[in-house]
């Protein structure tokens, strides 16, 4: 078996699946694998992703009825794979030729869990995000206040995933993952420098608010939410986006009792790090105040007025 999986779930999308593909396997190390699912494309995804790693034995492509979701696509592609690693990647990201050789670095360096930085594109505008890293010993904090990385950046030990259940069906089942590993323990980190080009599609705007309301309510979420707090602050804590929902009286003493176990942990990490903690919480305490902002282009999970990664912006 290959010691590694890239997890690339497809869905009519002919337009980016070469390239998507062919950045993959150029990035990929020799023990390697890329599994393409084609999770019941009208379109010619499945020929043009075996096209671009047509002389490549590290491509695998399987086709497939429509799987129902994100998370089940990516549930059947656990099940496909029996690899030590596994990675994400999307079917309209470019993948940049260094991304697994730093993350496999740090995985081999003693962290179960890694992601990188990406790089926005935005039409034909990049819009890199500051390569500046997150180190384990803080990751768990970043998750309270916002989420810090993007998806198709992971990668992890398969050991890890399978014992804190795997992806769920819930809103963000990206986010939902992240919790549920640093409330096992992980040790989870973002290296600093650049994984892949993401592309931002319009079509975000609009679908990022209904999202955003289910993934409020969810209460899966929520309890994974709780679990973390505990274990990183000492306190069973609600969701700073479930919040910015209720009435003023209600939110001030939600957001009293949020600083109140937060501020302390935060306000003892030293550094550049600490000043970016301490930033990236006050920008959230003022959004909540507010009652929220208006959503991004770019959907993320926890923190509805910056894309992941925005306060690292140069």
């Amino acid at each position: 078996m290959p010691d590694l999986s890239v997890l690339l779930p497809a869905r009519d999308a002919e337009a980016t699946i070469a390239t998507a593909v062919s950045s993959t396997l150029r990035a990929l190390p020799a023990d390697a694998e890329l599994v393409v699912l084609d999770d019941g494309s009208s379109d010619a995804t499945a020929e043009l992703a075996r096209a671009a790693g047509r002389d490549d034995h590290r491509l695998r492509v399987v086709t497939a009825p429509p799987s129902g979701g994100l998370t089940r696509a990516l549930t059947s592609l656990m099940g496909m794979t029996d690899s030590r690693l596994v990675a994400r990647m999307d079917a309209d990201d470019v993948c940049l030729p260094w991304r697994f050789r730093t993350t496999l670095a740090a995985v081999e360096a003693g962290q179960d869990m890694v992601f990188a930085q990406v790089v926005d594109l935005l039409g034909r505008r990049p819009r890199p995000q500051a390569p500046v890293g997150i180190p384990s010993r803080t990751f768990a904090l970043h998750l309270l206040l916002t989420n810090p990385v993007s998806h198709p950046t992971m990668l992890a030990r398969r050991e890890l995933v399978d014992r804190v259940g795997g992806y769920r069906e819930v809103p963000a089942e990206d986010y939902d993952l992240w919790l549920r590993c640093a409330a096992a323990g992980a040790r989870m980190s973002r290296v600093a420098s650049w994984g892949l080009l993401y592309r931002v599609h319009p079509g975000q705007i609009t679908a990022s608010s209904s999202w955003r309301a289910r993934s409020w309510a969810d209460p899966d979420q929520a309890r994974a939410f709780a679990d973390l707090s505990e274990r990183t602050v000492g306190r069973r804590l609600t969701r700073l986006v479930a919040l910015e929902g209720l009435e003023p009286a209600e939110r001030a003493a939600g957001l009293a009792e949020f600083r109140s176990a937060v501020e302390p942990v935060v306000n003892a990490v030293g550094g550049v790090e600490g000043l970016r903690l301490r930033r990236r919480l006050r920008r959230r305490i003022r959004q909540v105040e507010s009652g929220g902002t208006q959503p991004s282009t770019r959907p993320s999970t926890d923190d509805p007025g910056a894309p992941a990664g925005e306060e690292d912006r140069p």
